[in-house]
Formats: C-alpha cells, structure tokens, sequence
C-alpha cells in the first residue's frame, strides 16, 4: 500500500482576501435582492390595506346615505341663538338620528384621512362633496351637542367633539374653493 502524502503548501493571504472579497460580493448581491423584494412587498401590502379601507368606507357611506338624504332634506336645526333661551331644535327624532349616525360615521372616515391611516387624496376625490355639503348641514348640531357637552363650539377654541369631521370637511372646502377656482 502507498501512503498518501497531503502537502500543504503556506497560504497565500492575497488569495484569501480575494476570496473573502468574491463571498461578501456574492453576499451582498442577495442582500440586495433580498431588500428590492421586500420594498416591493410592503408596498403591495399599502396598496392592499389602502384598497381595503377604501371598500370598508365606501360600505359606511351606503349605509349612511338614506340618513344624510334625509338630514339634506331637513329644514333649519333649530331656531334661536345657541345658549339662549328661545334656542329650539326644529328637527324630528328621526332627523336626529340621522344627525347623530352621519356625524359619527363622517368622524371616523376623517379620522382616517387626518390621521393618514389612508391617502387624504382618495378620500377627498370620492367624496369632498359630500362631507362639505353634511358639515354645512350637521354644523348647528354638532355645535349644540358642543354646547351641551361645555366645549368650546369652534376647531379654533379648542372643541373636541367631531373634531376630525369638521377638519377634513374644511380641507375639502378648500379643494373645492380651489378646484372652481381653476375652472373659472
């Protein structure tokens, strides 16, 4: 039998960089792919939640439209000023269920806008309209339930109740104002 002989010749540092180098290299590709992947992931997955949102809202807004047909059909809320004592609400029972429905559904879908859950731009294309014209209606009750509560009536005194409702409803205001502007 013939012994085998290893001969193990001194390693030569220059070659054992190179090859560090051209694994690190091999590295860092995947790395890179690994990280362009999974941009493109998070990405699909906003769009995704974005959809998802956007249909649940739209949900709400149909449940909500025989209530807001009805509060745009309403006369005047109240007559009399705010506070005083010849202030009376004019509206039903049912027109103030209505009120209450709308407002608390309007307030969560801008909440949502405001806090950025969802692009403000989407919601303001589909239905700026809408909220403008049901802050416009919903604002003397929404400031007597205000009122009723001691806040202060206005965004600018600091009042908390349907905060957000009035915020993206005056945001869509001025997309609007400056839409028609446009226009003219």
């Amino acid at each position: 039998m013939q012994s085998l002989e290893v001969v193990l010749n001194p390693l030569d540092w220059d070659g054992v960089s190179a090859i560090a180098s051209i694994l690190m290299l091999f590295i860092n590709l995947f790395l890179l792919i690994s990280i362009i992947f999974a941009y493109r992931t998070i990405k699909e997955e906003v769009k995704n939640r974005d959809s998802s949102l956007l249909i649940w809202s739209m949900e709400e807004m149909t449940k909500i439209k025989p209530d807001i047909r009805l509060i745009s059909n309403a006369g005047d809320y109240a007559s009399g000023e705010l506070g005083a004592k010849n202030h009376k609400v004019k509206w039903s029972d049912d027109e103030l269920a209505a009120a209450q429905r709308v407002s608390v559904t309007m307030q969560r879908l801008s909440y949502l806008a405001e806090a950025e859950l969802i692009s403000k731009e989407h919601f303001s294309n589909m239905w700026a309209p809408m909220f403008t014209d049901a802050w416009t209606k919903l604002e003397p009750y929404i400031q007597h339930k205000r009122h009723a509560k001691g806040e202060p009536l206005s965004l600018a005194d600091g009042a908390y109740s349907r905060k957000d409702f009035e915020r993206f409803a005056q945001y869509c205001a001025q997309i609007k104002s400056a839409s028609s502007a446009q226009t003219s």
